[in-house]
């Protein structure tokens, strides 16, 4: 959801308090995601099973660069990724 709003289309009958609901929504998803990435990448850090969230978490914060999503609203602001590589 949030993909189009950023390139400034909307859905079909969609109005733009409609697409700021929505946009707020996915933010609040995807910080829950975020989340939950962060706390089992961290109980699984050098582990094999902690690659899956190094990975999904290291490709969200570099699509928020790439948009300027700031990484404080999406809970990436101080948290080092690179750091679930480390045992």
């Amino acid at each position: 959801m949030l993909a189009w709003n950023v390139w400034g289309i909307n859905k079909p009958g969609m109005t733009t308090s409609m697409s700021k609901k929505n946009d707020a929504g996915a933010m609040i998803c995807l910080s829950e995601v975020v989340d939950l990435l962060k706390t089992e990448g961290l109980a699984n850090a050098g582990k094999s099973e902690g690659l899956l969230a190094y990975q999904a978490l290291s490709r969200i914060k570099s699509n928020a660069v790439a948009f300027d999503v700031p990484l404080s609203e999406i809970g990436l602001a101080d948290f080092d990724v690179d750091a679930l590589l480390k045992a």
